[in-house]
């Protein structure tokens, strides 16, 4: 399970890194489709949430319920707050982009 942890850690930044390519090829034509740029960057605030998720949830095998329960009371450090709060905001963005088309039209 670890190891399946590690390998989606891993392919979050990687297509995070693939979609900031992706948004810099857009953004440098002339004619881009604006909601789609705004999906792109909710999908990389998503990865960059998900994979500092996975970097910091790494359990110890064989934590107790207690422990467990424990860790789950204290607030989350700092950089897993922010983190997890642009998570949000790419959720915003991406449904955005989904209802600004449907209301247009």
């Amino acid at each position: 399970m670890r190891i399946f942890l590690l390998i989606l850690q891993f392919a979050c930044v990687a297509f995070a890194l693939f979609l900031c390519y992706q948004l810099g090829m857009t953004l440098s034509t002339p004619h881009y489709d604006l909601m789609e740029v705004v999906a792109d960057v909710g999908t990389i605030l998503i990865c960059i949430d998900l994979s500092t998720f996975l970097f910091s949830s790494k359990k110890q095998q064989g934590m107790s319920l207690e422990d467990y329960a424990k860790q789950l009371e204290q607030p989350p450090n700092k950089l897993v707050y922010v983190t997890r709060k642009l998570g949000h905001l790419g959720i915003m963005l991406i449904l955005v982009s989904w209802i600004v088309p449907m209301i247009h039209s």
